[in-house]
């Protein structure tokens, strides 16, 4: 007996998919089958969840229809239930289902091509940290403005930081290795000499070894360097040194942005920032990034004027 692909693939349920009632829909296998292809293109599990997550909300609300039952009016209604601002994030999942469907010939149309596009949200400045506030993060003492150092010249999310060990560093090649980023995708970050020079110096001071996380775990009195800080524990982390440094605070990812701003202000291109972000296309980066505050457009301003040149 051969089986399908919807029995071959393991279901794995979270919090969020622990209501199974969209597995006894009529369109479930079906959605299943389309969950395996995109397995098969090395989708990573988070997006597999997310994709389950819009599709079980269609099939519960149409638990007796299948794929070429559906029809447009459908699909809107099913949008329509969605807050307005996830809404373009959940029609392009259903364009993904239907139009697999139509590729695998499961349905004749594709009711997708018929179901309005919402418009982009427009383009929000992102704030960063200034200057002066980089300068007093980094200035703290060891290990904390190191710690920073690799926030900001790096770009690393929260998880990468806390995942980061000794031997992900090349000190000669002055790269960063990243593994199990989101999407579980692994990247190598390039960094500069200043970076390179306090990382070798944290190593040194704080007995690192090479399986030591630089986040590294504290139980009481404690410290446990082979063993990575939790979540909670970071974010503590992160908001005692804000407070220290006397700085406005922002949440860690804005170390993250502050990188990517700096990037370009300095002249880097979106290719490279994209690499370096290790994010799934360019177009996700120009979307994040492509931006100007004020700073930038006076700067221009200037040149365009003739100040100073």
């Amino acid at each position: 007996m051969t089986l399908s692909l919807a029995e071959v693939r393991p279901i794995e349920q979270d919090a969020a998919t622990r209501d199974a009632r969209h597995h006894s829909a009529g369109a479930w296998r079906e959605v299943s089958d389309w969950l395996s292809f995109l397995e098969l293109e090395d989708k990573s599990p988070r997006t597999l969840d997310d994709y389950e997550r819009t599709a079980a909300v269609l099939l519960r609300e149409y638990p007796e229809k299948c794929l070429a039952d559906l029809t447009d009016a459908d699909l809107g209604r099913v949008l329509l239930t969605f807050p307005p601002g996830s809404r373009r994030t959940r029609r392009a999942h259903l364009s993904s289902l239907f139009k697999w469907a139509y590729l695998v010939e499961r349905i004749d149309k594709n009711p997708m091509e018929r179901v309005p596009r919402q418009r982009r949200p427009e383009q929000k400045i992102v704030k960063v940290f200034s200057d002066a506030d980089i300068e007093m993060l980094t200035g703290l003492p060891s290990p904390d403005g190191t710690l920073f150092q690799i926030l900001f010249d790096a770009g690393i999310r929260k998880g990468e930081a806390r995942r980061l060990q000794v031997k992900h560093v090349n000190l000669e090649r002055r790269t960063l290795s990243v593994f199990g980023g989101k999407g579980d995708k692994d990247r190598v970050v390039p960094f500069g000499p200043v970076l390179a020079q306090r990382i070798a110096d944290s190593i040194i001071i704080e007995g690192l070894d090479r399986d030591d996380y630089f986040w590294w775990c504290k139980v009481g009195n404690q410290i446990m360097h082979d063993r990575e800080i939790g979540e909670c524990s970071f974010h503590a982390w992160y908001g005692k040194c804000i407070a220290l440094a006397g700085v406005t605070y922002r949440k860690p990812h804005t170390t993250r942005h502050t990188f990517a701003t700096r990037w370009l202000r300095r002249g880097g291109g979106y290719v490279t920032l994209s690499k370096a972000m290790g994010h799934a296309s360019i177009q996700t980066t120009v979307d994040e990034y492509g931006h100007l505050d004020v700073s930038d457009i006076a700067a221009d301003l200037l040149v365009v004027e003739g100040v100073g040149g």
